[in-house]
């Protein structure tokens, strides 16, 4: 298969993926006069993901077909996909977001970047990058969006 026949279903897999969220959100209701609802952030970035698409399915397109598409990394995404599933269960289960939210991105930038060889600066810029998304986090769901994660 090639490269660009990978990514055009990817695009239309995430567009696919995007309208259903826009279906969801849009009945949510607006419970009070002049807020955006809850529905106005799943919703946006749903609109945002099918624009990105659209333009990537463009430039797919505009590229030609540059290769075959191999399975070099087909074990690593599918560990990312094991792994965000086990975060999504054990944050249903166990609760704690914010805690388990800077585990799983430490682990899994700490595990993508492995192969370049462990060392302290590794570690160091892993957890501050995961602790900076972690509290990009917070401050929107808590101070912004009013959602208690």
């Amino acid at each position: 298969m090639s490269i660009r026949t990978m990514n055009l279903i990817v695009y239309a897999a995430l567009s696919v993926l995007s309208v259903l969220v826009i279906r969801a959100v849009s009945e949510i209701p607006v419970t009070m006069p002049g807020d955006v609802g809850s529905g106005f952030l799943p919703g946006f970035l749903a609109w945002l993901i099918l624009g990105l698409c659209g333009l990537g399915a463009v430039r797919a397109v505009i590229a030609g077909d540059v290769g075959a598409f191999t399975s070099e990394y087909l074990g690593r995404v599918l560990i990312t996909i094991a792994v965000i599933a086990g975060f999504l269960l054990s944050w249903e289960t166990l609760g704690y977001f914010f805690v388990q939210c800077f585990l799983f991105q430490f682990g899994l930038f700490t595990y993508y970047r492995w192969p370049h060889g462990p060392s302290a600066r590794l570690f160091a810029v892993n957890a501050a990058v995961a602790a900076g998304i972690t509290a990009l986090c917070y401050v929107t769901f808590t101070f912004f969006v009013f959602v208690d994660l």
